[in-house]
């Protein structure tokens, strides 16, 4: 399997039409009477508003037929009246559909948030940002686009057109059969359209999709990028991917050019129908003038609903691949995880773990913890580090043997359930664009500013305590740097106050200095939990209550940091070429 296979095989799913019509009914549904009302309103509009080209009829009739001025006066009244409740009506549908969209867009976000956090970790990585951002973001917007302004629109228009028809049969029904000879055409070429479109939108809002993606992750690793000189295939990739999503894009102009130009031909033939067919049957006498003037109204006013729905098919086809690629998040299977640990020992026993279908990358590695202790794993660059730590925090499911929180398999345990005991500090943090307490307190609700307080201090984090808990935080308020983000993270964990906190270079974007006292402060905070520290740079390993060696996905040596120098292994080589002997 190729490189671009893989990434596309972690791509979140992208639900089928059958999930998004469920999808949309579960919308209307959670707010029929809202849903109701506005269809009620919209066609009440409507009716009023094709009462005026029939009134204006009877009164072409009425002043052939010898009308006196108040009764046509009286006919003219009641157009204008018409008029003014049609208005009204249509004003009070617009304010209806407007609050139902809003409310049924809230729930969208809401469920869809939910159903993001409730993901496993591991399928939210190989998916990537870039992707579930989108969906996230983009897709729920087009979606409350769709529920807030073109769903109602449409509705609106589409109300319209089916009571403008209707009233061309109450003219009559010789002139209502001649304005529906173009209909047939209408419903092919929209049917045709729309069979094109939903596959053109899709394609497109994953093209979009890939070029997130690849400027996210570009930007994210943008040190990466410079270090190793790889500017120029990065560039490459997203023209790739930009030219990609250019030609998705033309793709669904020719699509929508095409599509309209038929339609202003059929509305000029239904018209020129209706006129011919009108003025000949008004000259032979079959007819009135009145009831000619009325249908070649309503047919001039049945062409603009017409194009208003055929209009918004664009923005109706953009919010249902949307709203598919927002249900393929549901579509993910989530393994219930409801057990509670009996105790807080943890353990990786025997464990054999690789990601997706690569190699494995720990084989049969045993790790065990003792209640209280400070071990501190090391180890080169890509023997296995991290992943013991996403093991130990119920991350990711080991392939064989077993990852357990007081006997019970960690990715069984509760997520709510399993933070209370582990708490995993990586180095990635993120700071939300709140005050400093709102932030510290995402660890413990109920904390108060003295808890909240303590923590910081504890982590070193002067700047803090000298701003205040009110500081606002994020880009454009209060910006933080590395260091300060991660002094943040540390401070949560003390806040959390965890049975167990795993530290996964937790201080890596910390000058060495400084790393130094935040680990020193830290471990006193920290003092009588367990503590797993994963780590390149050793000068808390001396500290440390034990130490393990990982070398190719396994433990090559445990033991206190003096008794591994004395035995002269691994260890010892590594602790001389940090000390640069």
């Amino acid at each position: 399997m190729s490189a671009t296979d893989t990434a596309t095989d972690a791509r979140l799913p992208v639900a089928g039409p059958t999930e998004v019509r469920r999808a949309f009914i579960r919308l209307f549904a959670a707010d029929k009477g809202r849903a109701v009302q506005v269809l009620v309103l919209y066609t009440l509009a409507a009716g009023c508003g094709v009462a005026v080209p029939i009134f204006l009829g009877r009164v072409v009739d009425g002043i052939g037929a010898g009308w006196d001025v108040e009764r046509i006066n009286l006919v003219c009244a009641l157009i204008v009246v018409c008029v003014a409740v049609q208005f009204v009506l249509s004003r009070l549908g617009r304010r209806a559909g407007y609050r139902f969209g809003e409310r049924a867009a809230a729930r969208l976000r809401e469920s869809v948030v939910k159903r993001v956090l409730s993901l496993p970790l591991d399928r939210v990585e190989r998916a990537g940002h870039g992707d579930l951002g989108t969906r996230t973001s983009t897709d729920v917007n087009t979606v409350a686009d769709l529920l807030r302004d073109s769903g109602p629109t449409i509705a609106t228009a589409l109300i319209e057109v089916l009571v403008l028809y209707a009233a061309t049969f109450v003219i009559d029904p010789l002139l209502g059969l001649c304005s529906l000879l173009t209909l047939p055409l209408l419903l092919l070429a929209a049917r045709r359209y729309l069979r094109r479109a939903g596959a053109t939108f899709r394609g497109e809002r994953a093209a979009m999709s890939e070029a997130a993606e690849t400027l996210t992750a570009s930007g994210a690793g943008a040190r990466t990028v410079a270090a190793l000189a790889l500017q120029e295939e990065r560039r490459t990739t997203g023209y790739a991917h930009a030219e990609t999503m250019y030609g998705w894009f033309m793709r669904v102009l020719r699509l929508q050019n095409e599509f309209f130009l038929l339609l202003l031909w059929l509305n000029r033939i239904q018209l020129v129908l209706v006129i011919a067919a009108a003025g000949w049957w008004s000259f032979e006498g079959a007819m009135s003038l009145g009831a000619a003037v009325a249908a070649i109204t309503v047919t001039v006013r049945i062409a603009n609903p017409t194009n208003v729905v055929m209009a918004q098919l664009n923005g109706f086809q953009q919010g249902s691949a949307a709203l598919a690629r927002i249900e393929g998040v549901n579509m993910i299977p989530v393994e219930p995880r409801r057990d509670r640990p009996e105790g807080s020992g943890l353990s990786l026993n025997a464990v054999t773990f690789g990601y997706g279908d690569g190699p494995d990358v720990l084989h049969g590695l045993s790790l065990h913890p003792k209640a209280g202790e400070r071990l501190m794993v090391v180890g080169p660059s890509g023997a296995g580090k991290s992943t013991i730590a996403r093991l130990l925090a119920g991350i990711d499911r080991p392939r064989t043997g077993s990852a357990t929180l007081g006997g019970v398999p960690m990715c069984d345990i509760g997520v709510e359930e399993l933070r209370r005991h582990v708490v995993l500090v990586t180095q990635e943090h993120h700071v939300f664009t709140a005050t400093l307490r709102d932030n510290l307190i995402l660890a413990a609700p109920d904390a108060d500013d003295a808890t909240l307080l303590d923590a910081l201090r504890r982590v070193d984090a002067g700047w803090a305590l000298a701003e205040g808990l009110d500081t606002m935080l994020g880009d454009e308020h209060r910006k933080l740097g590395t260091a300060e983000a991660q002094q943040i993270a540390l401070a949560r964990v003390v806040v959390a106050d965890p049975d167990v906190v795993i530290l996964d270079e937790a201080t890596a974007g910390i000058d060495p200095a400084s790393a130094n006292n935040v680990e020193v402060a830290l471990a006193a905070a920290l003092a009588g939990r367990t503590v797993i520290a994963i780590a390149h740079r050793l000068q808390a390993a001396s500290s440390a209550d034990r130490i393990a060696v990982v070398k190719n996905g396994r433990i090559a040596e445990e033991g206190t940091h003096a008794e591994l120098l004395e035995a002269g292994g691994a260890y010892a080589r590594l602790w001389a070429a940090w000390q640069g002997d």
